[in-house]
């Protein structure tokens, strides 16, 4: 019987991923959790890292980057809450528009007044990290 749960990814700015999963696995604080329908609920903190969905056949479908967050797992499905999150891709493409935003955020802190600025740091950092993936 191949059951499904889903998966729901959110950041501030937008509802990233809604999908039906046979498996997801997620870079959680003590390790990596498969998450399967009727897994026990919990809530967990999660770390940088990649978040891994699974068809029926057992191949990765999806790939989404994300910044640390919380998972909510339940009956109803999972959720994810993160500040950041980007969905992986091997193509060309992906790659030119994370290094644009890398780009456009880097002389951005060039600028006297975000110099100092740990957010877009941080985000500059995220997405390296995305890119570095996404190879």
């Amino acid at each position: 019987m191949n059951e499904l749960i889903k998966i729901e990814i959110v950041t501030p700015l937008e509802l990233l991923k809604s999908k039906e999963t046979k498996m997801s696995v997620l870079p959680g604080s003590e390790g990596e959790l498969g998450i399967m329908s009727r897994h026990t609920p919990l809530m967990t903190l999660l770390n940088r890292g990649i978040i891994k969905l699974f068809d029926e056949n057992n191949s990765v479908t999806d790939q989404i980057a994300v910044d640390g967050g919380v998972a909510d797992i339940s009956e109803e499905g999972i959720t994810v809450l993160s500040e950041r999150a980007e969905v992986l891709g091997s193509n060309a493409s992906n790659k030119q528009i994370i290094s644009e935003k890398i780009n456009a955020l880097d002389i951005k802190l060039k600028k006297p007044e975000f110099q100092e600025d740990e957010t877009l740091k941080n985000e500059i950092d995220f997405l390296n990290f995305v890119l570095e993936k996404s190879n």
